[in-house]
């Protein structure tokens, strides 16, 4: 046997897992030997991991006691971890340290690993979830959380797509020629304990396919949780007791009295929250109907990103076969009322909302293992881009910075675009290509991905001579580069030096502490002590050098370098027939752009002046002006 055909054969006898990483509580999967996909249980004997650690001196403790913690040790405790993925670190110190979210999800991820691994001796391919709407340094972020675990991360994928998966198994829809024969369109509603996503899907006998996504990443279930606890407190304050939100273990011990109350408010029309603190003791009483009235707005958000998904789409309601609910928070009743109220129809709980992505991670990974071996996977699943992807550009009339989208939002994948530019000035040596994701025509209002520069240019090039650059997006989110001269052989791959992120060093120096469970007298070497900035997102933020060191010294960016100039767009004859979309800067609307600015500008000053002249002879009539009449 050769060494492929031994990969191979390793790669069909491997188990295949998927891992549900979620705000609040994460879950495990594996596809067993009928290729059914079948839950792991921890080694408490629950489903259900909750997302909480507990750095205590010599180990890292995750789960329940964890949680159980967070009332007695709130300093020691990192919870809602997944909220902070996109920023530099944790938002609140731990004893004094602060943690990159991507470590802390590392410690998660070990212990889901130990759990795989009591369960089935071993732990294979591993595909871990994320929200829809992550963008690009998000999902790397996972993926670095995995590698630092020490798991063998097969592939990142999105958690509506494999809801849609883990529905599409209990149907049918995962054998081309199953008994299923129905097609239909699936509106993934996923509200979780710290993110919110909405998917459109078309399922088919052997196919899904993915039609639109959108979300939201600072909207969950937590913030449900937060408004009855910020209710509580007030009735709290008001029968005279102080402020219990200012003591980090009352607020614990509220929060976990306000989750219970929120689930007995899921099954009857009337819960009771006590609040003991400061030798001052109330019991709030709370009605289904007010925890309604107080969190309207937060359904409404959920409500609004639904339709834009629908309008994007250019699907109605009734174009909808299911609407299927994913994740725990859709259990709260006001959830289930307003989308049957908007929709007309009643919402689907065929898969277990708390299982549904765990069991479609692992579907997903078997796919990918069978796709990769060369079996038949029996179906085919395809996704979409949530986010825009571009470059910073200069428009060549007005010469200000502009995002040029090179691969658009919901974007069917893998994707491969190629747009054309110019350099700036006549014999020009590098170029920086810097790389954004986002909506906006603004690149100070993209997320910043990170950079990279075209170097070494043919001498003597003349002002505005072009270069191709192309944009490879895959399905699991990773983003290549290629540039192109025309009239030379080779293309250029390059390497995005990124603005966020843990270096591969610091990630070998994390992976050994997170793989041993330490505690936190050997992880604080690794943390920093200095205070973050606020709510800055982890592109646009400098890393400080103890988080993450310098990178080897390159060779300087002359400074003419600059950002690319935009091409005017080409004859649509002209353009290679490839059958991609091409985007480029339109000479045409930019002249056009700026000759009705100016003429705007220079309406208002004459209109400007003239009502003035008038305002001075109306007060001071005595000056002698001259009257136009």
């Amino acid at each position: 046997m050769t060494d492929s055909e031994d990969r191979m054969s390793n790669m069909l006898t491997e188990d295949a897992v998927g891992i549900d990483l979620g705000t609040t509580n994460s879950a495990a999967a594996w596809i067993d030997e009928k290729g059914h996909s079948v839950m792991i249980r921890s080694t408490e004997g629950e489903l259900l991991t909750p997302s909480v650690v507990l750095f205590d001196d010599d180990e890292t403790i995750v789960g329940k006691s964890a949680r159980a913690a967070s009332t007695v040790h709130p300093d020691q405790v990192a919870q809602w971890v997944k909220r902070d993925m996109g920023f530099h670190v944790y938002h609140q110190p731990i004893r004094g340290r602060y943690f990159p979210p991507e470590v802390i999800q590392a410690c998660i991820l070990r212990k889901l690993k130990d759990d795989i691994v009591a369960e089935l001796d071993t732990v294979g391919q591993t595909v871990i979830t994320v929200p829809a709407y992550f963008d690009e340094p998000r999902r790397k972020g996972t993926a670095d959380a995995g590698e630092m675990a020490g798991l063998n991360v097969l592939d990142i994928v999105n958690e509506p797509t494999a809801a849609a998966l883990a529905f599409g198994e209990r149907l049918g829809f995962l054998n081309a020629s199953g008994s299923t024969a129905e097609e239909m369109t699936v509106l993934v509603y996923d509200l979780g304990g710290g993110t919110f996503d909405v998917t459109l899907l078309h399922m088919a006998p052997g196919r899904i396919q993915t039609i639109a996504t959108d979300g939201d990443v600072q909207l969950g279930g937590h913030d449900w949780d937060l408004r009855l606890l910020d209710f509580a407190a007030e009735q709290f304050i008001e029968s005279g007791g102080p402020d219990p939100r200012q003591d980090p273990a009352a607020f614990g011990r509220l929060y976990v009295a306000v989750e219970e109350a929120k689930h007995t408010l899921s099954a009857r029309n009337r819960a009771s929250i006590r609040i003991d603190h400061a030798r001052h003791c109330h019991a709030v009483d709370v009605t289904r109907e007010q925890f309604a009235d107080m969190t309207a707005d937060l359904l409404e958000r959920t409500v609004y990103t639904t339709r834009q998904v629908l309008t994007d789409a250019g699907i109605s309601w009734d174009k909808i076969s299911r609407l299927l609910l994913v994740g725990g928070s859709t259990r709260m009743p006001m959830v289930v009322e307003k989308l049957q109220q908007m929709s007309g129809i009643r919402p689907d709980r065929t898969v277990n909302p708390d299982e549904a992505v765990a069991r479609g991670a692992a579907l997903y990974a078997r796919f990918l293992l069978n796709q990769r071996a060369g079996r038949q996977t029996g179906y085919q699943v395809s996704n979409v881009n949530s986010h825009s992807l571009g470059v910073e550009g200069i428009d060549p009339e007005t010469m200000r910075k502009t995002k040029v989208t090179l691969i658009p939002r919901n974007t069917p994948l893998p994707a491969t675009f190629t747009d054309r530019f110019t350099i700036k000035r006549a014999g020009q040596q590098s170029i920086v290509v810097q790389v954004l994701e986002g909506e906006s025509s603004s690149p100070d209002d993209c997320t910043q991905i990170g950079r990279t520069v075209v170097r070494d240019l043919p001498p003597n090039l003349p002002m505005g001579a072009p270069i191709d650059v192309t944009f490879s997006y895959q399905s699991n989110g990773r983003l290549e580069i290629h540039t192109q001269i025309p009239g030379m052989a080779q293309p250029c791959r390059l390497t995005i030096q990124r603005s966020s992120g843990l270096s591969d060093g610091r990630i070998a120096d994390w992976r050994g502490s997170v793989s041993a469970a330490a505690g936190f007298d050997r992880m604080a070497a690794l943390a920093v002590t200095e205070e973050p900035r606020a709510a800055l997102s982890l592109a646009s933020l400098p890393l400080p050098e103890a988080l993450t060191p310098s990178p080897p010294p390159e060779p300087p960016v002359p400074p003419d370098a600059g950002p690319v100039v935009s091409q005017p767009a080409q004859a649509e004859a002209d353009r290679p027939n490839d059958g991609q979309t091409h985007f480029t800067t339109s000479r045409r609307s930019s002249t056009l752009r700026f000759w009705v600015l100016l003429t705007g500008w220079i309406l208002s000053s004459v209109v400007g002046l003239a009502v003035g002249y008038l305002l001075v002879l109306w007060l001071f009539p005595e000056i002698d002006l001259p009257r136009p009449w």
